[in-house]
């Protein structure tokens, strides 16, 4: 019993001294996405073939949508998280926004912007959804503060066990 015990202790202390986000980022990274709509000035009528494009600020890798159908809708999917300035390009001219966007990893970011001629684009609204997989109670598990909880039940049910095989017969000495 004593063994099992070193042994699952010696584990345990590796698994604590090892950095697990390594091995958890080792996997696929998750992307987010950016949708919405693009209105001319009257903020009602939909511009359709209208090019979508982002710029990530800190490593200046672009992305760019479809152009817009005739409901002026386009979407960006799997964009890397990160901090993105935004343009609009389409036939009446280019449009910059001058300030940042931020996409989550597994959120949808929703964006619907008014081409004004005489400046930037008008937001009319912004927000974010998550999409994907639901985050079930594994997930947690799979982290490293999961992975923690795991092996601090395992040590305290086996330390529980070690204590309930009662004390030892005292020795006798001649």
């Amino acid at each position: 019993m004593r063994r099992i015990l070193a042994l699952f202790v010696a584990v345990a202390f590796i698994l604590l001294t090892v950095p697990v986000h390594e091995f958890a980022a080792a996997g696929a990274r998750a992307n987010g996405a950016l949708m919405g709509h693009i209105y001319d000035e009257d903020m009602r009528t939909p511009v359709p073939n209208v090019v979508v494009k982002l710029r990530n600020v800190a490593t200046m890798q672009e992305y760019a949508s479809e152009p817009t159908d005739n409901d002026g809708t386009y979407v960006i999917p799997a964009i890397e998280e990160g901090r993105y300035v935004m343009g609009v390009l389409g036939p009446g001219g280019d449009y910059n926004f001058h300030y940042s966007i931020m996409i989550k990893a597994e959120a949808l970011a929703k964006l619907s912007v008014a081409m004004k001629p005489a400046g930037s684009p008008v937001m009319l609204q912004q927000g974010s959804a998550s999409y994907g997989k639901k985050k079930t109670i594994l997930d947690f598990f799979k982290s490293p503060a999961g992975i923690l909880t795991l092996i601090t039940a395992a040590e305290v049910t086996l330390f529980a066990f070690a204590l309930k095989e009662g004390e030892a017969s005292p020795v006798i000495i001649d």
